[in-house]
């Protein structure tokens, strides 16, 4: 309680018990009368309404928090916050964030895009292949891909203004994975959405030639948030691969209709 002292601590017991008195009081007739008894705080006289009642003073608990420095208001009970300053209100309540929705596994999108090319490495090389390299631009495009995706619900390899995949980019041999996660049984399967992802593409044969080619060298990948059909939230998550000989040097904006 910013260091108010064991006398502040005392003075807010006697404040909880006079609240508690001053309802007997009432019942059995007894009349709260004004006071006029000086009050100090830290050796400083202040302004405050004190009642006596059978020979004790007893102040609000309200002025006490104004004149010492802590918040007290009411919130299904008398709440008192020692480490905020006196406004006799509650705290703002925040609008929750997309990080506050989201498992702390997947508050930093970037960390579970570089598990999902980690765990893809491994894969790879456990089948003896060469682990794939990423760009900035084939990052990129991946995540327009699952932009597009979560925002318009168009799950699918053709985007949403009805061309391929591919053309998300200036390379035509491109391939794609793609995989839509509902929040609520990611939460069940107990794994981070990354893992959830390669292992679903890995059980997947068409997903996991694409992982496990011989032929690509560089992976990118995209995530965002957004809903399913049935308006659940869920995440879209793709993968996309460059084929030996290739580059991506553009990427194209995120299609939305």
């Amino acid at each position: 309680m910013k260091n108010r002292g064991k006398n502040i601590g005392l003075l807010l017991t006697g404040m909880a018990v006079g609240a508690a008195l001053c309802g007997g009081a009432y019942a059995a007739g007894i009349v709260a009368q004004p006071t006029w008894q000086p009050i100090f705080v830290d050796g400083q006289q202040v302004e405050m309404e004190a009642y006596n009642i059978n020979g004790n003073n007893y102040v609000k608990l309200r002025d006490i928090g104004k004149e010492v420095g802590f918040n007290v208001y009411w919130q299904d009970g008398v709440q008192v916050d020692s480490d905020a300053d006196y406004t006799g209100e509650p705290p703002a309540a925040t609008a929750p964030t997309v990080s506050d929705a989201i498992s702390s596994d997947t508050k930093d999108l970037d960390a579970v895009k570089q598990e999902i090319v980690d765990l893809t490495n491994a894969l790879r090389k456990e089948h003896g292949l060469d682990a794939l390299g990423t760009s900035d631009l084939l990052m990129r495009a991946a995540q327009v891909r699952a932009e597009e995706m979560a925002a318009t619900g168009n799950y699918s390899h053709v985007r949403p203004d009805g061309r391929k995949y591919y053309t998300v980019t200036d390379c035509s041999q491109t391939t794609e994975n793609i995989h839509r996660i509902n929040q609520e049984w990611l939460k069940t399967t107990g794994k981070t959405l990354a893992e959830a992802a390669v292992d679903d593409w890995a059980a997947s044969q068409g997903h996991l030639d694409h992982m496990m080619s011989k032929t690509v060298y560089m992976v990118g990948v995209g995530i965002a948030e957004g809903t399913n059909a049935a308006g659940e939230p869920c995440w879209y998550c793709v993968q996309e691969f460059c084929p030996n000989g290739y580059a991506v040097s553009w990427v194209d904006d995120p299609a939305l209709s």
